[in-house]
């Protein structure tokens, strides 16, 4: 299959050169020239624009920070959709907000193209290992023809239902995790403080029902910074939903306050 990828940084890299290992035809495109060079050197084409991308491949995945990023490699006036044709299938694996994920359903919509709402889970290390989570939503004839594609770089993949519930299920996701990031770093902060070493804090939620990945790998992950903005964005998008549906998430405001102090 021919495919394009936006996007090939810390996390995108990984997944598109996983696509590549699988014998598809890659097409990526990014503003920096490292990964760029990258992925020539492993086979891979260079595409000038996304808009070339949109024009020349079946499928185009993008893996960009933020919000108005997506909103510039898809809709902007170079963007996928300024020369995709009818039936494009696009996958967006960025984590976003429910309003950026309902404009970018409606702008493919209009063009006759397909989206899938795709974020995932498992960062840099997860994609390298080949054990990343998709959360995916959009047209089960869509999700079939990509499920083969997403499989290449994880085995957990949960479809959601249509385009839009994928990005509510990350945001839910991103709200746990960080809980637990927070209920770790106080276990660690009350446990040191009265004078036990964080390795013992550590060997006693990971041993007890508080057990998670968090728990386990607490000591040996290093987040911090440069996860600092991206879970800040998860949070303020939350937020923003829950407001919109005229709830509370009186935890998510006081991880978001206490982030820098948080984050391993």
């Amino acid at each position: 299959m021919r495919i394009g990828f936006i996007g090939l940084g810390v996390q995108g890299l990984p997944l598109a050169l996983n696509l590549l290992d699988g014998g598809h035809e890659l097409h990526g495109f990014d503003v920096r020239p490292e990964p760029l060079d990258e992925l020539r050197d492993r086979g891979g084409t260079v595409a000038a624009s996304p808009a070339e991308l949109g024009a020349a491949c079946e499928v185009v995945m993008i893996c960009v920070v933020s919000d108005q990023q997506v909103r510039d490699v898809l809709a902007g006036e170079d963007g996928v959709l300024a020369s995709a044709r009818p039936g494009l299938i696009v996958v967006l694996h960025s984590s976003v907000s429910t309003d950026t994920i309902a404009e970018a359903a409606k702008a493919t919509r209009d063009r006759g193209v397909v989206l899938v709402d795709a974020p995932v889970s498992g960062g840099a290390q997860g994609a390298r290992a080949r054990t990343m989570s998709f959360m995916v939503g959009g047209e089960e004839a869509a999700l079939d023809r990509c499920q083969p594609l997403f499989e290449l770089s994880g085995p957990n993949i949960l479809r959601t239902g249509p385009a839009g519930t994928a990005t509510l299920a990350k945001l839910a996701h991103q709200v746990a995790i960080i809980g637990n990031i927070m209920a770790m770093a106080e276990a660690v902060r009350l446990g040191t403080a009265g004078g036990l070493s964080a390795e013992m804090v550590k060997q006693a939620v990971a041993g007890g029902l508080a057990r998670s990945w968090i728990a386990e790998t607490w000591g040996e992950i290093k987040m911090a910074p440069h996860a600092l903005p991206l879970y800040s964005k998860d949070l303020e998008n939350s937020l923003r939903f829950a407001k919109q549906i005229g709830i509370s998430l009186p935890g998510a405001e006081l991880m978001k306050l206490e982030l820098p102090n948080i984050v391993p």
